[in-house]
């Protein structure tokens, strides 16, 4: 009884003391007062650092917009400070409540330990997560290419890469995957290089039709001056293919309305080169 009666005591190293000797003097029982002082005490102290957390988060992520970094740099500094924040205001609470910090980072390690054993893929994923995020190889919207698997990329989270295919599916890759594999990113650079492909019977002057068009696609503005263009022919079974080779900048240029028009400038010129000459 007298252990009993030392346990529901009001503890007055504690911050609601007041008010544990108000409940206390008018509870017959005399264990409410001590059990309210324990569990309100950890409860405000959990508000208090999670609030005050979240404020520095909000400050932290405004402050990352404003200096222009990526949506997903935006997104691992807050997933991080939101693991952070949750961490530090249970630890808060409890110590509020008593319990031993020694024991409770004796056993933060023991479970950390057990969770990175039983959740390894999760935890390699995750890292490799964040260093996707740090690296940036790719960003969102980038057309990228992962082993047989393209598409554009939608989300960057801790743990998965998603790409939306050509065919309008979606793709979830885990990160490990990603960052062990050879990336192809097709959005890296602005120059790109085009074909315009077509067919001459082999009778034609080819020497004439390879000059005309070498000069039909040096006179076209949109297409770069360096690399320059490339024009060549490749014989097949039925007639010649003429090959004509460009780079331009797909981000300012309309590239197929390009293309529609320079092959139609090919053919004209293609065609008025006429038979050869026996």
């Amino acid at each position: 009884m007298l252990a009993a009666a030392a346990v529901f005591t009001c503890q007055p190293q504690y911050f609601f003391d007041d008010l544990c000797n108000t409940v206390q003097s008018h509870d017959p029982t005399r264990i409410f007062g001590p059990i309210i002082e324990r569990v309100i005490g950890p409860v405000v102290i959990f508000i208090l650092v999670f609030a005050i957390g979240r404020f520095l988060r909000r400050i932290l992520a405004r402050t990352v917009q404003r200096a222009g970094a990526d949506p997903q740099v935006r997104a691992l500094v807050r997933n991080i400070g939101g693991a952070v924040i949750y961490f530090f205001a249970i630890l808060s609470g409890l110590v509020t409540a008593g319990v031993p910090l020694a024991l409770l980072l004796t056993f933060g390690g023991l479970a950390s330990l057990a969770i990175g054993l039983a959740f390894q893929d999760v935890l390699r994923n995750v890292l490799a997560g964040i260093w996707l995020l740090v690296e940036r190889p790719f960003k969102i919207n980038d057309l990228i290419t992962i082993a047989d698997i393209a598409g554009v990329v939608q989300t960057i989270t801790l743990r998965t890469t998603a790409l939306r295919t050509a065919d309008g599916r979606l793709a979830i890759l885990p990160n490990l995957t990603v960052f062990s594999g050879v990336v192809i990113n097709s959005s890296a650079y602005g120059m790109r290089r085009y074909t315009v492909s077509l067919r001459i019977e082999r009778d034609h002057d080819l020497e004439a039709a390879l000059r005309a068009s070498r000069r039909e696609v040096e006179a076209t503005a949109e297409v770069a001056k360096e690399p320059p263009p490339q024009v060549d022919l490749q014989l097949d079974g039925e007639g010649v293919l003429l090959h004509c080779r460009y780079w331009l900048d797909y981000r300012t240029h309309d590239v197929d309305a390009i293309a529609a028009d320079l092959a139609r400038r090919l053919w004209v010129t293609t065609e008025s080169s006429g038979p050869a000459v026996p």
